[in-house]
């Protein structure tokens, strides 16, 4: 099952998990059917905001395709009807084949915010 797909560190599973870090848990695994994920939630100030999220996927589907490739791949899997993110910043940690993440499970820190927090949003 998709569920049991995701493995997510026990220090994320104590923190808050909203409607729309789901729904990014949900696409991810329905479009990547990937064999590790983690989605936190790295919003500034109240969590439930909701506004900004880093990712790290590990799947077969990257196989054979470059960085940027997979960077877009995820991206576009997560825009609205819009053609736009529905929340106000992402940050693709890692997206690796399973191969790759066995030789290196090294996630960088995420860049610090310099768009403004995500408050105010109306999505």
């Amino acid at each position: 099952s998709a569920a049991a797909m995701l493995r997510l560190p026990r220090r994320w599973l104590a923190s808050f998990s909203g409607p729309r870090q789901r729904s990014i848990e949900e696409r991810l695994t329905e479009v990547f059917a990937p064999v590790h994920l983690e989605v936190l939630n790295e919003s500034h100030g109240r969590k439930q905001d909701e506004s900004h999220f880093k990712v790290v996927i590990v799947s077969d589907s990257f196989a054979g395709i470059r960085l940027i490739a997979r960077h877009r791949a995820v991206n576009q899997s997560l825009l609205d009807g819009d053609g736009a993110l529905p929340f106000h910043s992402l940050s693709i940690a890692a997206a690796k084949t399973p191969e790759e993440w066995s030789q290196n499970q090294d996630v960088p820190a995420s860049p610090k915010c310099a768009g403004g927090d995500g408050r105010g949003m109306l999505r």
